[in-house]
């Protein structure tokens, strides 16, 4: 006689449930889910609350989030804690403006309807965080960062704008609010804010609880390194990285030939070198970093920091060609590698550090920035839409 699964008891349901949670496989609970009545009703839905943390994608990469990509409804996935690749369709994103991919997984998107309110849309479990602010404009290129408190906080964190803005909203909000004062624009500290907001927020409190403090601990302890290694004003750019690594926020100095890593200890405000990340690599850039479990990609190796080099001293009318650079901590070597997906040379099919390498390097344009033509299109597109064909 086969087993009645459907009969399981309900603690046990649940402590299955939590496993997939913990790992944060988010499609495999919502497959989990849907086998059977009992287990529905033994576990909670994601939909009923998109505000609850426990749902919020928080381990995940979306590895094409540029303009190639735009004309699609398909998204690829990375766990970077376990390595596991998942590509989702996502119709959903022909409804709204497309702002850019959040840390952790999520998709920041805005209504195509004046004021064009803010929406975060959890791409595993189709749930949708509504916000009643509506998306600033002068976020042409975002880094959101989206904190599992309660209520959840989205931070925005400009790429282009003049002042280089930091603006957070929560979904009561009605507007975002902007973090104005000079310490906030600096450029490295604009890459610290994004790895100490992820590592702060399992502290719980307010945003301005924990970005305050933490950006003026950043600032006492990393402002002489950053004088000692990059004298000037601007030498800071695309040299010094800030990225948060199991827990823990690391600080990557790259020099030429040459790479130091520090951890910033919290407890004792002060940077100490490391020179073993255990299993784990670095991919570092100027738009976005991430620490990723070597052991679970092929073709990464351990202890590692890969970056990307661009060539400007090729002809103006050429595109320059972009490299990817692996420099082993170990042995402190730094060798080329081949081209990176947006390279002229570049060519599918890619290969994990490509993918990766060009996370880091590219960040695509929001939607609500593009030629009017453009807005016009998507809107008769939306009008068209059968929204009976789609989850709300």
């Amino acid at each position: 006689m086969a087993p009645d699964w459907s009969s399981l008891p309900g603690d046990l349901i649940n402590r299955v449930a939590e496993r997939l949670l913990a790992t944060d496989d988010l499609d495999y609970y919502m497959d989990f889910r849907a086998v059977c009545r009992s287990w529905r009703s033994s576990t909670t839905d994601p939909r009923s609350n998109p505000r609850d943390p426990r749902f919020l994608p928080r381990q995940w990469v979306m590895l094409d989030d540029d303009e190639v990509h735009q004309e699609t409804d398909a998204r690829l996935f990375v766990n970077v804690a376990t390595g596991r690749f998942v590509r989702r369709d996502l119709p959903l994103l022909r409804r709204y403006f497309v702002i850019s991919g959040a840390a952790g997984g999520s998709i920041v998107l805005a209504k195509i309807a004046f004021p064009h309110a803010a929406r975060v849309l959890n791409p595993f479990t189709g749930s949708l965080l509504r916000f009643e602010a509506p998306m600033p404009y002068q976020m042409m290129a975002a880094a959101p960062v989206i904190i599992g408190s309660s209520p959840p906080t989205l931070v925005l964190i400009s790429e282009y704008a003049e002042s280089g803005s930091i603006t957070c909203a929560d979904p009561d909000s009605e507007r975002f609010i902007e973090f104005k004062e000079e310490r906030y624009i600096y450029p490295p500290i604009k890459l610290a804010v994004r790895g100490a907001i992820y590592v702060a927020a399992h502290e719980g409190g307010s945003l301005p609880s924990l970005l305050v403090p933490t950006v003026n601990k950043i600032l006492d302890v990393a402002s002489k390194p950053i004088r000692d290694y990059f004298p000037g004003p601007e030498a800071t750019e695309n040299r010094c990285f800030f990225v948060e690594s199991a827990g823990e926020m690391l600080m990557v100095f790259k020099m030429p030939h040459r790479i130091e890593v520090f951890k910033f200890d919290a407890r004792i405000d002060k940077l100490e070198p490391l020179k073993d990340l255990g299993c784990r690599a670095l991919f570092v850039g100027d738009r976005r970093c991430l620490a990723v479990d070597a052991e679970k990609l092929p073709s990464v190796e351990a202890n590692c920091i890969y970056y990307v080099f661009v060539d400007d001293e090729e002809p103006w009318y050429e595109y320059p060609t972009a490299l990817y650079k692996i420099y082993s901590l170990k042995d402190e070597i730094e060798v080329w590698s081949s081209e990176v997906m947006d390279s002229p040379k570049g060519s599918p099919p890619f290969t994990v550090v490509q993918l990766l390498c060009s996370y880091t390097l590219d960040a695509r344009g929001s939607e609500l920035m593009n030629s009017p033509k453009t807005r016009l299109a998507r809107l008769e597109e939306f009008l068209a839409y059968d929204s009976k064909s789609e989850y709300n």
